[in-house]
Parts: structure tokens; C-alpha cells; sequence
């Protein structure tokens, strides 16, 4: 729940907080799974008078990029957060439809969680992406943090540095499809024995 007293019509406020929440709560994903309790809500008292829109939604933007990188840190058992980014792709969809199955595998979360730069993974879950036949593999390139690791591959050395890196509390995937200018950002957790021994144990 985000609460802010700036004065603001319902009609515009309701159009700037699902921007925002399309680009930031709407892309995270702990292990894919929902709750049927989970909502967003926003309420404007008014109080602080007029605001200017676009300054408006860049603030409330920052607020919910926040919030949603807590929630993917905080998932059961988290260790490492995860920030998929998806450039080069032909529109929106294509872009948020590869990062999300990036994040969500659970051999590229596990490959995280064991600081092993395995490409392999990545390149998995953008050809499950069955739906964009568009996307030519031998196009694609990625990276782990800045270091590309596909279609250029690195020597030991860099692959000792890269598992150093991923052994750090954030790790970013960065993934050009070629197949176009669009780009989506999502964000995930690692996956871990601490996410199994939490949701065995538990019971309702």
C-alpha cells in the first residue's frame, strides 16, 4: 500500500500507478507462484496540492522499483537477487516474455545460488520461449554482470572472476535478442535448500 498527499484526479492517478506497477511489481517473480491476497493499492489525500505528472510517476516509480527488489530479496530462503534485463527485442512482450522465463528457471536460479556462470541455462530459457520463432539464437548475446559470455566465451581466469562476481549479493543477466529496440527489466531471487526446507515445513 502506497500512500501520498499530493493532488492528484483518480482518473490520472489510477493511469500513472499501473504504469508504474506494470514496470515494477508486475515483473518480479520469487517462484512464479502468486497469492490470491496480492494487491497494490495507492490512496492520494490531497493535501500537498497540485503536482506535475511526469515528476509524479518518476517519484512513485522510484518508490515501487524499491519495494519490488525488497520483495524479491525477501523471498523464502533468498540469498541473491536477480535483475534480468532484455534489450534488442522486437516489442514490450517479446522482451518482459524472455526475462521472465530467464528469472523463473529454476536451473539458471540454482546456477545462481552455486556462482556458476553457465550461459547454457540463459540460453535455455530464451528457446523455451516458444511463441517468438523470431529470436535466432546465433543473434543473441549475453552477459553476466558486464561480461559477455555468449557468442564470446571466456577463459578460466574470467571465469573465476564471473563466479566471484555472482557470489555477491545481486546478480544482473543481461540478454540482447536482436530482433528489434524494446527492452523489459524484471527481477527474481535465487533458488535455494533454505526455499525447500521453508515451504516443506510449513503448513496451514
Amino acid at each position: 500500500m502506497v500512500f501520498t498527499d499530493a493532488k492528484i484526479s483518480a482518473e490520472d492517478l489510477d493511469r500513472c500507478f499501473r504504469n508504474v506497477i506494470n514496470r515494477t511489481l508486475n515483473c518480479v517473480s520469487v517462484d512464479t507462484d502468486t497469492s490470491t491476497s496480492d494487491t497494490a493499492i495507492i490512496i492520494a489525500s490531497g493535501k500537498a496540492g497540485a503536482v506535475e505528472l511526469v515528476a509524479f510517476e518518476d517519484a512513485l516509480d522510484a518508490v515501487l522499483l524499491s519495494l519490488t527488489k525488497q520483495v524479491a530479496r525477501d523471498g523464502e530462503g533468498a540469498e541473491t537477487l536477480i535483475e534480468v534485463c532484455v534489450d534488442a527485442a522486437r516489442d514490450y512482450a517479446q522482451a518482459k516474455t524472455v526475462a521472465k522465463s530467464i528469472v523463473n528457471s529454476p536451473l539458471v536460479k540454482t546456477a545462481i545460488h552455486g556462482a556458476d556462470p553457465n550461459w547454457g541455462r540463459v540460453a535455455m530459457a530464451i528457446g523455451k520461449c516458444h511463441d517468438y520463432n523470431d529470436i535466432n539464437q546465433d543473434n543473441v548475446v549475453i552477459r553476466f554482470g558486464t561480461q559477455e559470455v555468449y557468442p564470446h566465451q571466456v577463459d578460466d581466469s574470467g571465469l573465476q572472476a564471473l563466479s566471484a562476481y555472482m557470489k555477491g549479493d545481486e546478480v544482473r543477466i543481461h540478454v540482447s535478442l536482436n530482433t528489434g529496440t524494446q527492452s523489459a527489466t524484471v527481477w527474481g531471487c535465487d533458488l535455494t535448500d533454505g526455499y525447500v526446507r521453508i515451504n516443506a515445513d510449513y503448513t496451514t
